[in-house]
């Protein structure tokens, strides 16, 4: 009887902690942890990725790839890093010597030399030849990694700055409430069309599909806001159709026929004769007089990314709350009071 006491107790203290955790937790995405020593937010990636495309995936996400910012932040990262105890060697971070071999930088461009970053090397590192991007090992420590060699990653936001936008239902200032309510970012900076997929999935939305006339009008005048660049097709952009299952068979990211999707005002030039080009075009977008077409899935473009204002992650995380409360005797909620190691 006194070791059913002493587990009532110790439910109660872990109730206490969750209570605790959630009323100090300031508000954002609830896939990142929040750490109230450091005041920031953060979330592991245990998807491994190249050191390009974990920065590429951060930014989309509203955050950067990890820079500490002090010796007791980077000893904190080691328990984040659990997860991965068993199959990586550790996870990508913001700090890279592209620029000048051995001058290592962070994703803002600051020093890392002379920094309290230079106490956190792992013996005998940085190797020279040992690739241009630094990853952080679960022992908190720092080492040089081929850049092209996946890992997982960390993605972090500071807290304060960080605003709820109403309208768009999110914290992520890039979205703006467009036609018929629904919102859109215009992503200038190219990306191939895996990589923009990618992209508006981790921002909350996805890419776009346009429904009807008056939407491709819409668009058609967002795309004037895009200025003429050094790209490889200014009058370009990537949508959420392609024809990637099979030949010929567009269906957008929802899995309809482009037709049924509402819209489908082609580009003369589609669908595209294959003896006229190189590689097959696979991946659907639009030009900027609002026509569709395919273009190269491997060839960075600007591309739109759209969301439902209704759409809230609480809703997915509330629902796996729900079923495990239904399954307590298969899965348990647990927490600890800072909250960065809280998991569900």
């Amino acid at each position: 009887m006194k070791y059913l006491v002493v587990t009532r107790c110790n439910v109660v203290v872990v109730l206490i902690s969750v209570m605790l955790t959630v009323s100090e937790r300031p508000k954002y995405r609830d896939d990142y942890r929040y750490e109230k020593a450091f005041n920031a937010f953060y979330k592991i990636h245990q998807s491994a990725a190249s050191w390009t495309e974990a920065r590429i995936r951060c930014e989309a996400e509203g955050s950067m790839l990890l820079v500490p910012e002090s010796l007791d932040e980077a000893d904190a990262m080691p328990l984040l890093m659990t997860t991965i105890i068993n199959r990586f060697k550790g996870v990508f971070i913001g700090i890279h010597d592209f620029y000048s071999e051995r001058n290592f930088v962070t994703v803002t461009g600051k020093a890392m030399q002379d920094s309290i970053l230079n106490l956190l090397w792992e013996k005998q590192e940085p190797k020279y030849r040992g690739g241009h991007c630094v990853a952080m090992r679960r022992s908190g420590r720092l080492f040089v990694h081929p850049c092209i060699q996946a890992l997982p990653f960390i993605c972090k936001i500071k807290a304060e700055g960080i605003v709820f936008k109403q309208e768009c239902n999110t914290f992520d200032p890039r979205w703006e409430a467009g036609h018929n309510g629904s919102c859109y970012i215009i992503h200038k900076d190219p990306q191939t069309w895996y990589q923009a997929y990618a992209t508006c999935l981790g921002a909350g939305g996805h890419l776009l599909v346009i429904r009807d006339r008056a939407e491709a009008k819409y668009v058609r005048d967002l795309f004037k806001q895009v200025a003429e660049r050094r790209v490889p097709d200014n009058n370009f952009a990537f949508l959420g159709y392609s024809d990637l299952f099979q030949r010929h068979h567009f269906r957008t990211i929802h899995g309809e026929r482009v037709n049924e999707a509402g819209y489908s005002d082609w580009d003369f030039q589609c669908p595209q004769d294959d003896n006229n080009v190189t590689k097959p075009l696979r991946c659907g977008g639009i030009r900027r007089s609002g026509l569709l077409l395919a273009g190269d899935c491997d060839i960075p473009s600007t591309f739109f990314c759209k969301k439902s204002p209704t759409k809230n992650r609480n809703t997915l995380r509330q629902h796996y709350i729900m079923k495990s409360h239904h399954h307590s005797h298969e899965k348990k909620e647990t927490t600890v009071t800072d909250g960065l190691y809280e998991t569900f």
